[in-house]
């Protein structure tokens, strides 16, 4: 690899302006000298992160340690893989133009190649953008465009073309320009037919794939035509193309998702478009595919937490839990949104309520253990090979986690979903964690959230946090919708206790459940914030569903009331109060 001269570096550290690289990812606001704001690094409401007076060249985190000038940001949060790609990067950014030290003859030709290589794909992206609106031929990719809900302008955004049917047009405009038939198939643009270069590309909606510095590096291809055996076509693998190791749509996606601390990860181009349609900037999409490492490896570098929005079919399912797989031993939180029956994210751009709703889904959330745990003992039968079968797959899901309290409740709510009995729920809890359970509740009030699921537990919580919490329970509940419970006792608990009431008064009925929260309440410690959250946690299902049923009805005006609120709900959330 051919060496930057030290003169260069020391011209790109000087003229690299850290408060403008980082601003495009982080708010920051200026405090007398500093400029501070949330690190992008850790998950925290109270700004840590600042860039170091008076020079302003390096930047720290009080909170995490992380800490480095403008090449660690380009290789910690911009995607550089090395110092070169970052001083690289830098001096594109700041125009600088760099110098080289003498590099032996094939260092500089691979360097020259590569360089060759990006600016023919830069080319071609151009090329098949400048066509689809201009000609004939792409009139039905224009309306197909259309009639998907995406206008011209996110169409450009993302560079969108079309490629010509003419089988020689890209290939011949690339070989006037003094493109050799070798280059455009190293880039993957062409094939040879004989002495002939024809192009690989041909009557195909075009989606430019970039890397981290938004060099094209491939191209996703639509056919229009139903008799297509392929309906996608991706660029052939090469030195730039490498389909396990990028994310469409990623250098898009990092300004917003840098702020929101998570990215969400869909199937296919058009859900990212659909997505950022909606108002959810933070999308990309790992093309077809479950997740793999090298993708995940690439998400870390931009938020610690990715949010898996895979169709609802069997596929989908098998994607999430094999990108589950993928994630272990990352440093990210793995979460899910799960999507209707039968809903796209990519069909859902085409009225102003579709794109409500489809934001409302894309800022939806649940820990992805305890999706693919529901989901995985909702397919088990009724035999006991079945359940076995199934309590053995999520056993050999938990146990490659960290132990945390994720894990805890992953082996709770497995065990509650799949009815087993005490002895195999300690079984679960040694096969698991590899060890027995060195203490656990007892007697019959005790906590225990194992005959329980999901929408369950999270109202058991909320109802033992306002034990816990019986003086301040009146404010949080003042306007919760007791109709957000589902449980007949869990909707009398919570009036209760939002009306003051103690458990001792509580009628007789309601005495094991008293018990078992009154247990509850007295482990660990608790805050207000916590149960707010839980408040939150427990009121969005009722209000989604409610904000569908005035959707279907035709009153948009208050489905997007609703949704308003629901938005300003998961804001607080992810503590943006």
């Amino acid at each position: 690899m051919p060496l930057i001269s030290q003169e260069s570096i020391r011209e790109v550290l000087a003229t690299a302006d850290l408060v403008d690289l980082v601003r495009g990812s982080v708010p920051l606001k200026r405090a007398g000298a500093r400029w501070q704001g949330r690190c992008p690094f850790h998950d925290e409401r109270t700004p840590s992160f600042s860039l170091i007076p008076p020079e302003n060249t390096r930047y720290y985190c009080h909170g995490c340690g992380a800490s480095g000038d403008a090449v660690n940001w380009m290789m910690e949060k911009e995607g550089a893989g090395t110092f070169v790609e970052a001083i690289e990067a830098l001096a594109e950014r700041f125009g600088v133009s760099l110098r080289y030290e003498q590099a032996s003859p094939e260092e500089e030709a691979s360097r020259q190649a590569a360089s060759r290589r990006h600016e023919l794909l830069a080319r071609a992206a151009a090329f098949y953008a400048e066509y689809l609106w201009r000609a004939d031929e792409a009139s039905e990719a224009r309306k197909y465009l259309c009639d998907r809900g995406f206008s011209e302008e996110l169409a450009r955004r993302f560079d969108v073309g079309f490629s010509p049917s003419g089988g020689t047009i890209l290939a011949g405009r690339a070989i006037k320009l003094g493109f050799s038939r070798d280059q455009l198939v190293d880039s993957g643009l062409a094939r040879l037919r004989g002495s002939q270069a024809t192009d690989f590309f041909q009557g195909r909606i075009m989606f430019p794939i970039t890397d981290a510095r938004r060099r094209v590096i491939g191209f996703g291809a639509r056919t229009l035509d139903p008799n297509e055996r392929a309906k996608y076509v991706n660029s052939p693998e090469g030195p730039l193309f490498k389909k396990r190791e990028v994310l469409f749509g990623l250098a898009q996606a990092r300004p917003a998702a840098a702020k929101a601390g998570w990215l969400v990860v869909v199937e296919g181009y058009t859900d990212v478009m659909a997505l950022v349609a909606s108002g959810v900037e933070q999308a990309v999409a790992c093309m077809g595919t479950a997740l793999t490492s090298d993708q995940l490896r690439q998400a870390a570098r931009v938020a610690p937490e990715v949010r898996l929005c895979f169709d609802a079919d069997a596929a989908g399912q098998k994607a999430a839990w094999r990108s589950a797989e993928a994630a272990r031993g990352l440093p990210l939180r793995m979460a899910a949104i799960p999507l209707p029956p039968g809903r796209d994210p990519g069909d859902m751009a085409k009225t102003p309520f579709d794109l409500a709703e489809l934001r409302r889904i894309g800022e939806s959330m649940e820990p992805l253990v305890t999706f693919l745990i529901a989901s995985r003992a909702s397919q088990a039968g009724v035999s006991p090979t079945e359940r076995d079968q199934a309590r053995q797959e999520i056993t050999d899901l938990l146990r490659g986690l960290p132990d945390s309290i994720e894990k805890d409740e992953g082996v709770r709510l497995a065990a509650g979903l799949l009815q087993l009995s005490r002895g195999m729920q300690e079984r679960l809890w040694q096969d698991v964690y590899g060890r027995t359970r060195t203490s656990q509740p007892r007697g019959d009030s005790a906590p225990t959230l194992t005959s329980l699921g999901p929408e369950a537990a999270r109202e058991r919580r909320l109802l033992t946090l306002a034990v816990a919490l019986s003086k301040e329970a009146p404010e949080v509940l003042a306007e919760f919708p007791v109709e957000a419970m589902r449980d007949p006792q869990h909707q009398r608990a919570v009036a209760l206790l939002a009306g003051g009431e103690a458990l001792e008064q509580w009628p007789p009925e309601l005495e094991q459940l008293a018990g078992a929260l009154r247990a509850g309440a007295s482990i660990g410690e608790h805050s207000v914030a916590e149960f707010r959250e839980a408040s939150y946690r427990v009121q969005l299902p009722l209000l989604e569903t409610r904000a569908r049923e005035l959707g279907t009805k035709g009153d948009d005006a208050g489905a997007l009331r609703l949704i308003d609120l629901i938005h300003r709900i998961r804001g607080a959330l992810r503590g943006e109060e």
